[in-house]
């Protein structure tokens, strides 16, 4: 079975949103031309922690996919180094978390019945 990778791109967000869609489709299809894409997470424009090529916010995308083409990574990594409008990017191989929920639940969290948070004045 191919192994599943997750790929982090950081998208310059000095050009035009259309512009951004157009590369966010172009590496989709890059993936699943060499794989099966499981998921595309857009997380949006960002700020991010420290300026990259003089800018301060960035588009995030995270791929989630099987590569079935074993040269895959290394391709796409490529074309991901040498596209100017990329900031950076990051892949990790088999995340052993698996793949995040889409809809992320916090546990419930029930009241303490000894604490007293109202303004009451006794």
């Amino acid at each position: 079975m191919a192994k599943l990778y997750e790929t982090v791109v950081l998208i310059g967000t000095n050009q035009e949103d259309a512009a951004i869609e157009a590369t966010v489709r172009k590496y989709q299809e890059m993936f699943a031309a060499g794989g099966e894409i499981v998921r595309v997470d857009r997380w949006g424009k960002r700020r991010i922690a420290y300026e990259i090529q003089g800018q301060s916010h960035a588009d995030y995308t995270v791929y989630y996919y099987h590569a079935t083409k074993g040269s895959l990574v290394a391709e796409v990594e490529r074309m991901l180094r040498l596209d100017e409008s990329i900031l950076r990017f990051l892949t990790v191989v088999d995340n052993p978390c698996g793949l995040p929920s889409l809809n992320p639940t916090t546990a419930d969290v029930e009241p303490n019945d000894d604490a007293d948070l109202s303004d009451k004045e006794d």
